[in-house]
């Protein structure tokens, strides 16, 4: 096969690994299958460059790899190997995706950007669905809203509007570009980011619309850094504010939602029974969390194990909880697994690919971790296999597109 063969398999295995990322609750085959296809297309492309070169200029690639494979400590001190086993099958694509991405950077302009409005096309047709939904079951989803409930979607919830958010960016990014270029369809993309933007409103997910609100606020501040213009910054901001304002009275869902999280929180509060109270309980895995970390600050309780202790904890300590959940905070989850030694070898190597050769001055690459920081804040992202494929998707797309990216900040 020649080299166009494969950077055309690895542009639309990419596009069908979207696809294979918004199926895989539901048909987790989908998702495996296309990933392994987007992994056979980028070994083929090793051969069609200087591979040792190319990861040698990538090191923040190559130190993102040792994140992984720095967790094969924990066998010396876990007890649990399936459930060890498990989470280093689960973070395997992290592995393979960090070595192989690199060579990815052959591929041509125009392939690049089918992958990138490729995510666009899959945020809005998915919430095009999700919001034909909400029309056929109105009052019912609303209700939904007031007891801790979301309305359905392809994966799980903070997962899609996370990728939507992503969406939302990349809308804007190929406005401008498209726009640069005086290209007809420019227009389409500012159509596409108002939609997903009321869509993400309607859907209603808090960590969804903080992230949104926050990478608004950081392209805002960018912008205000490039021109220096206080008067647009200020019109920006008030903008946003009435965005906010009239989304909330518009928006049932999002009233709902208000109304629930006060619920919540009080209920948090109070010291009442936080079972099926996402915030109570998300607050009860942090309290837990915690708990295991000063139990052992240097090496942790160990990766094998953490579910083990994890769940006494929670037992002693939230009897009522029926479902004890792990460290609902990626940091905080390495910090309890892997103690001070995992967490500092894990944030080191997770950052090293936007410091290394300067990559923070890229606005894309900015926002992608700016989405993935914000989530591991209250999700333990990389230990399921829909948040690796959310993760993956983000973080690796953003690089590839980067590199045709017209101006950086």
């Amino acid at each position: 096969m020649k080299a166009s063969s494969f950077t055309h398999l690895f542009t639309y295995s990419t596009i069908a690994l979207l696809i294979g990322l918004l199926a895989g609750e539901k048909y987790p085959a989908v998702l495996s299958i296309s990933m392994l296809v987007n992994l056979l297309s980028l070994i083929g492309l090793c051969f069609y460059v200087d591979f040792k070169k190319v990861i040698w200029n990538e090191k923040g690639f190559l130190l993102l790899s040792t994140s992984v494979i720095g967790l094969l400590v924990n066998y010396l001190y876990s007890d649990n190997f399936s459930y060890l086993n498990q989470r280093l099958q689960i973070k395997l694509p992290i592995f393979i995706y960090a070595l192989l991405w690199p060579v990815a950077l052959i591929v041509k302009e125009q392939l690049k950007d089918k992958i990138g409005i490729g995510v666009i096309v899959a945020a809005t047709i998915s919430a095009t669905g999700i919001l034909i939904n909400y029309a056929l079951h109105f009052d019912e989803v609303n209700q939904m809203y007031l007891e801790s409930k979301i309305m359905p979607g392809p994966i799980h919830h903070i997962r899609f509007s996370l990728f939507t958010v992503f969406a939302v960016y990349l809308c804007y990014y190929y406005w401008k570009k498209f726009k640069s270029f005086n290209n007809k369809f420019y227009q389409y993309f500012l159509y596409a980011g108002v939609f997903l933007i009321i869509f993400l409103h309607i859907y209603s997910v808090r960590s969804g619309l903080l992230t949104l609100y926050l990478v608004i606020l950081l392209c805002m501040f960018n912008f205000l850094y490039q021109t220096k213009n206080i008067k647009k910054f200020f019109i920006s901001g008030l903008v946003l504010t009435l965005i906010a304002a009239a989304s909330f009275l518009l928006s049932p869902t999002l009233r709902n939602k208000v109304t629930n999280t006060k619920e919540d929180i009080a209920v948090y509060q109070a010291k009442a029974n936080p079972n099926f109270q996402s915030i109570a309980t998300r607050f009860a895995s942090y309290e837990t969390g915690l708990a295991l970390f000063k139990r052992s600050p240097i090496w942790g309780v160990g990766l094998g194990d953490l579910q083990d202790e994890n769940t006494k904890l929670f037992r002693l300590n939230y009897p009522s909880i029926v479902t004890p959940i792990i460290p609902h905070n990626q940091f905080l989850f390495y910090l309890a697994a892997t103690g001070l030694i995992g967490f500092f070898i894990f944030t080191i190597t997770f950052l090293a690919p936007l410091f290394i050769n300067k990559r923070y001055k890229s606005e894309l690459i900015q926002v992608a971790y700016f989405i993935l920081l914000v989530a591991f804040q209250f999700e333990a992202m990389l230990e399921t296999q829909i948040g690796i494929a959310t993760t993956v998707i983000i973080l690796f797309i953003s690089f590839l597109v980067q590199k045709s990216e017209p101006t950086k900040v």
